[in-house]
This record gives structure tokens, sequence and C-alpha cells, in this order.
């Protein structure tokens, strides 16, 4: 987890009980920044199998 923490934009890093083992939050300027970061940064990092990517989003 402290390789993810590393990674520029991460806001936090937390593992958790339930279908996945963590939960990170990154942040970046655009959505092409957030598709680097997941397919250049968190993939290679060892023992990341897979990612499921959520952006959020404001309700009004």
């Amino acid at each position: 987890m402290q390789a993810v923490r590393n990674i520029p934009g991460m806001r936090s890093v937390d593992a958790v009980t339930g279908p996945y083992d963590v939960i990170a939050v990154l942040e970046a300027d655009d959505l092409n920044v957030i598709g680097q970061t997941v397919t250049e940064r968190i993939h290679t990092v060892s023992g990341v199998l897979r990612t499921v990517t959520c952006l959020a989003v404001t309700v009004r």
C-alpha cells in the first residue's frame, strides 16, 4: 500500500473489508491524468491484480 500512497495525486489509501481490498482516492486536473496514473503507475505496483475506477460527481 505504501507504493500506492507515494503516487503523486493520491489523497488517501485505505484497506477495507468487503469485495475490495483497498480503496484509493486520487485527485487530478483531468481524466487523462487519472487514466495515465491508473494504467502507468497503479497497475505496475507489485500485488495489484486489477482496479475498478469510479469517478466522484456533484449532484445538484
